[in-house]
C-alpha cells in the first residue's frame, strides 16, 4: 500500500495434479503433496502410505517424507491404531477461514463502498495473519492524493489502525505469546509503536474505545481509523479501516469518520450475526 497521486485452477486426477494456469514450472514436490492431500480428502476412512503410493503410482520413500512434512505442520494426522492417515485440523482450520473470507467480501463490499462514499477516502477490510493484516477489500478514494494499494497486500499488524482493531480480538496471553519474543517491534516512522508493551497499551486502549487509530505509524502524514468486526459468536474475524491524509482532515471531520467507521463496522457484524452491540457503539 502506498500513498499516490482470471482465476488459477489446479484439477485433481488420481495420476496426478494438472495445472491449467499456463506455469511452465510447476515444483514437482508441491504438486506430489496437493495430491495426496486431494486423495486424503476423498478418503472417509483414512487411507494407509502403501494405498497412497500404489494409488498414486508414487514410490513409497516420496510419500512418507511428504506426509512426515505434512503431519509436522498439522495438515495431516496418522491414526495410531490403524496407522492410516486422514486430513488435520490445519485443513479445517484453512476451510473455516475461506468461509468467513467468502462471507466477508460478500457482505463486506457494498457496506464499505458505503463508507468509502460517504467519507470521500480509501477504505480497507483486512484480516489478522499472524502479526501482519492481510488486505480482502480496498475501496480507494477518488481524490488525486490518496492512499493506494492492492487485495492480498501484507502490512505489519502492530502500526496499522486495522492491525489493532484485529488485535483487540485476542486475549492478553495470545497477545504475549504472539509478540513475547520480540523485544524491538520495526519502525517505519518516528511514530511507529516501538515496543510490545506499548502495544499492548495500544490494543487495550482500541478494544475500550471500540476502535484503533494509526497516526502516520506507517507512511509519514498519513493517519487511519478501524473498527474490529465480529460473528455470530462474537468473535473478531475482520476490521474496516478508513484511511486519509491528515492535512484533509480537521478534529471535527475525524470525529465524523469515526462515526461513520463504526456504523459501518456494527452493520458488517450484524450481517454476520452478531447479536451484541458493538461495545463502542454506545459510546459514539
Amino acid at each position: 500500500m502506498s500513498v499516490t497521486g482470471g482465476s488459477d485452477r489446479i484439477f485433481s486426477k488420481e495420476k496426478g495434479m494438472k495445472a491449467t494456469n499456463g506455469n511452465k514450472y510447476p515444483v514437482k514436490s508441491v504438486v506430489k503433496t496437493l495430491t495426496i492431500l486431494e486423495h486424503l480428502g476423498r478418503s472417509p476412512n483414512g487411507t494407509s502410505l502403501t494405498e497412497i503410493s500404489t494409488k498414486l503410482r508414487l514410490g513409497k520413500s516420496t510419500v512418507h517424507r511428504l506426509l512426515a512434512t505434512l503431519r509436522d505442520h498439522d495438515f495431516v494426522w496418522l491414526e495410531p491404531n490403524s496407522y492410516r492417515y486422514i486430513l488435520g485440523a490445519r485443513i479445517l482450520q484453512l476451510s473455516e477461514q475461506l468461509n468467513h473470507q467468502s462471507i466477508l467480501i460478500r457482505y463486506g463490499e457494498p457496506i464499505l463502498a458505503k463508507l468509502a462514499h460517504a467519507t470521500g477516502e480509501t477504505c480497507n477490510l483486512g484480516v489478522l495473519d499472524r502479526r501482519s493484516v492481510l488486505y480482502l477489500i480496498m475501496k480507494e478514494s477518488k481524490n488525486p492524493f490518496r492512499m493506494s494499494g492492492q487485495v492480498g497486500k501484507r502490512l505489519p499488524a502492530h502500526c496499522t489502525a486495522l492491525g489493532k482493531a484485529l488485535l483487540t480480538g485476542l486475549t492478553r496471553e495470545e497477545l504475549s505469546e504472539l509478540y513475547g519474543k520480540e523485544k524491538k517491534l520495526e519502525t517505519f516512522t518516528d511514530n511507529t509503536v516501538s515496543t510490545v508493551s506499548d502495544l499492548l497499551q495500544h490494543v487495550e486502549k482500541s478494544r475500550h474505545n471500540g476502535y484503533a487509530v494509526d497516526n502516520e505509524e506507517i507512511y509519514p502524514g498519513v493517519s487511519c481509523v478501524a473498527t474490529p468486526i465480529r460473528d455470530h459468536s462474537g468473535r473478531v474475524v475482520s476490521a474496516i479501516s478508513v484511511s486519509f491524509p491528515k492535512h484533509r482532515v480537521d478534529a471535527r471531520t475525524l470525529q465524523q469518520f469515526k462515526s461513520l467507521v463504526l456504523g459501518a463496522g456494527g452493520d458488517l457484524s450484524r450481517q454476520l450475526g452478531c447479536q451484541e452491540p458493538m461495545a463502542a457503539e454506545s459510546r459514539r
